[in-house]
């Protein structure tokens, strides 16, 4: 759709001065306890300066809150969790909120995505959290 983000669209959520800074620092704020954020899984590319992060939101504007809204199909659409975040060489990338609702729920009519048009950036602010 015209004006829609895409693949490539990612959304910049902060930069390091290095790959290992960034891991660090999302790290040390994971351990700490980021609200509304948990971990699910962490995996480092070998060999790259590639970590890729699982998360799951929760809290008023996480899973909880515009779930019941879009996926009302069946099977559940359970491959759009958890949340991504790519530290890819100093910055910190994450998939823009509105391309992967799109992306993980085509048959998603515009007034159901008009119920949930505060989510894109809800999920970004959450996400920006575990950098901060």
């Amino acid at each position: 759709m015209y004006g829609m983000p895409e693949l490539d669209d990612t959304e910049v959520l902060r930069s390091f001065s290095s790959h290992s800074a960034a891991v660090s620092h999302i790290d040390a704020n994971l351990k700490a306890g980021v609200a509304n954020i948990s971990l699910v899984y962490k995996y480092t590319v070998p060999g790259k300066n590639l970590t890729l992060y699982g998360l799951t939101l929760s809290g008023n504007t996480g899973e909880s809150h515009f779930l019941p809204t879009i996926d009302l199909g069946s099977p559940r659409h359970t491959a759009f969790l958890p949340y991504e975040i790519l530290v890819k060489e100093n910055e910190v990338h994450m998939l823009h909120g509105r391309y992967r609702i799109a992306l993980s729920f085509p048959d998603l009519s515009m007034s159901t995505f008009m119920k949930i048009v505060s989510t894109p950036g809800d999920i970004e602010n959450l996400m920006k959290s575990v950098t901060k």
